[in-house]
């Protein structure tokens, strides 16, 4: 045997013993669902809140300029202010994905600036993370072509794995998504898409974050963000009977220590921003997107004072200074659902 190949020999040996030896690569972590979401903020001087946006990000850059939130360049501006923008941002829009993007941006940018951006969750939201497309539009699709490297089977709409991957639990969208909330109180006021019924299981936030994210996660019972009933859908303060309704806004109410609820989900055909219980319920869907006659409007809670932001000026809705403490939350245990 040549000297040289006696010499390579024991290294040709103990490479297999090597690679015996080296633990496996681990798969990678499943996502899981987070115990809590951030749901609770006070002593917040300025807070705005911005409805429901379906694809249209020059919309949302528009009346994001109007409140005072975000420069000529789209920088955040906004100091310590809370944006809230109360969730349907895909669907309907070929600008869903750039809506998306700045939202996330914006999101760091306020908080390196002391203030917040709240993301929360709505129906278009969970539907496009379950899987149900009815209303995404064909342009909006073919934007997330390249979040999946496989290409689309003949006669699928273009986009459509892409799409599928971006809203998964890893996916860069999806990912993001399951990590808000979809309701949140700051101050002495909820912020929901549709509304929090009375029947809603947990006696906190947290409680009730949880049961509508469970949904996006395998292995858990059926949460909120399918029920009809749930946070994500429900319209009885926008469009149920008085004698009805504001007993039970009333009783939600004081059972998340809040006095007042803002709600999108239900359009407002005139465009302006809707008050309903002598403010106890404010229903900020003007229709800001061009499909729904782009409408700008904002909410600004601010100074004791809650206006409506509109192009022509700000309008005083009423008075957010409260005449007492908010009462403390109370409300039954999680009730299995």
């Amino acid at each position: 045997m040549p000297p040289s190949l006696l010499r390579t020999r024991p290294l040709l040996v103990l490479v297999p013993l090597l690679l015996a030896a080296a633990p496996a690569p681990h798969a990678p972590a499943q996502p899981r669902l987070e115990d809590t979401v951030p749901d609770t903020f006070t002593g917040v001087e300025r807070v705005v809140a911005v409805g429901d946006v379906h694809g249209d990000v020059d919309a949302l850059k528009e009346v994001l300029r109007l409140a005072g939130l975000i420069d000529a360049k789209d920088r955040w501006i906004g100091g310590k202010t809370h944006l809230v923008q109360t969730g349907d941002v895909p669907d309907r829009g070929d600008q869903t994905r750039a809506a998306f993007d700045l939202l996330m941006r914006l999101e760091q940018e306020a908080l390196a600036a002391g203030g917040r951006v709240h993301a929360l969750l709505g129906n278009h939201e969970a539907m496009n993370m379950l899987g149900d497309l009815r209303y995404v539009n064909p342009g909006e699709m073919a934007s997330f072509a390249d979040q999946s490297p496989e290409q689309d089977s003949a006669g699928s709409p273009p986009g459509l794995n892409g799409h599928r991957v971006a809203y998964s639990l890893q996916g860069r969208y999806g990912q993001w998504l399951r990590k808000h909330a979809a309701v949140v109180r700051i101050n002495d006021t909820l912020f929901v898409h549709g509304g929090v019924a009375p029947g809603v299981p947990g006696g906190n936030l947290a409680e009730l974050n949880r049961w509508v994210r469970q949904d996006f996660f395998p292995g858990h019972p059926p949460g909120g963000a399918r029920d009809a009933q749930g946070p994500l859908w429900f319209r009885g303060y926008a469009l149920g009977e008085p004698q009805d309704a504001e007993p039970a806004l009333d009783a939600v109410l004081k059972r998340y220590g809040a006095r007042r609820m803002v709600m999108g989900h239900t359009t407002n055909r005139d465009g302006k921003v809707k008050v309903r219980f002598n403010g106890k319920a404010l229903l900020i869907d003007t229709g800001l997107s061009t499909g729904y006659g782009r409408n700008l409007a904002a909410l600004e809670l601010r100074g004791g004072k809650v206006n409506a932001l509109y192009r022509e000026g700000p309008v005083t809705l009423g008075s957010v200074e409260p005449s007492a403490a908010p009462a403390r939350p109370t409300g039954p245990k999680p009730r299995k659902k």
